[in-house]
């Protein structure tokens, strides 16, 4: 009877550290330049198991002052949901899976997207391991649209939170365009990404991701008040308390990785591999600087690779060139995108005056489908 109870503690372990673990889905480095022109596809079967309430972590560094992130429907380029449009880069950054999200990334992956930080690590948390406890109840305050209403949170509120915990702030009546502001006993934002910050839902969660972030909790007026809610477009009605008891999984056997990356050598504009999906959903954005000093003598190599099984999947690989600006359109000023099928060799890009001026203007933006982008290289002709 003893080694019968042994056993199933022993699954029952087992299984808790199975429906504990936080599993890597995507392995960078990647880096996502200036100027919103990078990106990296998670591809749909990463969020197979995924549920609501799930929690997906992207672990950054390298993050400029100024830097964002957008998480992106590949369908449309547009924010999974308004609050994941364009947000700070300020150490990880956390999405709650819900329904309406699930839908679309288990059909289509996520784009993430934004400038100026790097990709480390992409992860998943289940929900089950996200541990909630209300540590206020109220009372409550409409938050009228011209942002002229807060409430105050005694410093006591949030005596047992620690770094790694996210704050969330539960509310109704949620309208289009409401933003959430974080203020300090000061009435200063608590750090830009909750200086006025984008809901959807009926919750915000603010993640407590550094020690500094700790302090200014710590920090109060001769009123004992650290912390004022405000914004516009919503009823704040309660917090709670959100802390994670996953372990990481160490098996990465699963994971996607994000495409070698190389130092760009004298005349490269791009080097990598760049997947343009059948789908349509791939694009690759380069800005304008690097075209400053081109002429009609220079000429563009686009190198690639086919993707495979085009044929039985019915596809005509194609690339496309448009204007970095607006409805893309294409680079040669044509109404309608001018379309070049792929046959596996180098695709040579000519300029005349129309084109270079737009590429000097505006940039320009790569796409298609069926191929793998490998190499963009600016030479001159003469």
């Amino acid at each position: 009877m003893k080694r019968f109870l042994l056993i199933i503690l022993g699954i029952s372990l087992s299984w808790g550290t199975l429906s504990a673990s936080e599993r890597t889905i995507l392995i960078g480095p990647k880096t996502i330049g200036a100027g919103w022109k990078d990106n990296i596809v998670i591809k749909p079967e990463q969020f197979k198991d995924a549920g609501p309430g799930d929690i997906m972590t992207v672990y950054t560094t390298e993050a400029k002052r100024t830097a964002q992130i957008a998480f992106q429907d590949p369908k449309d380029w547009q924010a999974v949901s308004p609050e994941y449009g364009a947000m700070s880069v300020q150490g990880p950054i956390r999405m709650k899976m819900t329904d309406e999200i699930l839908a679309k990334i288990k059909e289509r992956g996520l784009i993430l997207g934004g400038h100026d930080y790097k990709i480390v690590q992409v992860t998943l948390i289940p929900a089950a391991e996200m541990v909630e406890q209300l540590i206020y109840r109220g009372p409550g305050m409409q938050m009228k649209d011209d942002w002229s209403a807060s409430i105050p949170i005694a410093k006591g509120v949030f005596k047992n939170v620690k770094v790694g915990d996210g704050i969330k702030f539960l509310m109704s009546k949620v309208q289009p365009g409401a933003a959430i502001k974080l203020m300090d006993f000061r009435w200063n934002a608590m750090d830009p990404a909750v200086d006025g910050a984008a809901v959807g839902g009926d919750s915000y969660t603010y993640y407590i991701n550094e020690q500094s972030q700790l302090i200014k909790l710590q920090l109060a007026g001769p009123d004992g008040i650290c912390m004022r809610v405000g914004g516009k477009g919503y009823r704040f009605d309660k917090i709670a308390l959100v802390s994670c008891t996953a372990e990481p999984d160490e098996d990465l056997s699963t994971a996607q990785r994000a495409p070698k990356e190389y130092k760009l050598q004298p005349g490269e504009l791009y080097r990598g591999e760049k997947e343009f999906p059948n789908d349509w959903s791939g694009n690759l954005r380069l800005t304008a600087e690097p075209f400053q000093n081109c002429t009609e003598n220079d000429v563009l190599v686009i190198s690639y690779t086919l993707l495979p099984g085009l044929k039985e999947a019915g596809v005509d690989p194609k690339i496309s060139f448009r204007e970095n600006k607006g409805k893309w359109l294409d680079i040669t000023g044509a109404k309608e995108p001018v379309w070049m099928d792929l046959n596996g060799t180098d695709v040579v890009l000519t300029f005349d005056e129309e084109s270079l001026d737009r590429l000097k203007t505006s940039g320009l933006v790569v796409t298609g489908l069926g191929f793998i982008l490998t190499r963009i290289e600016l030479i001159s002709a003469q």
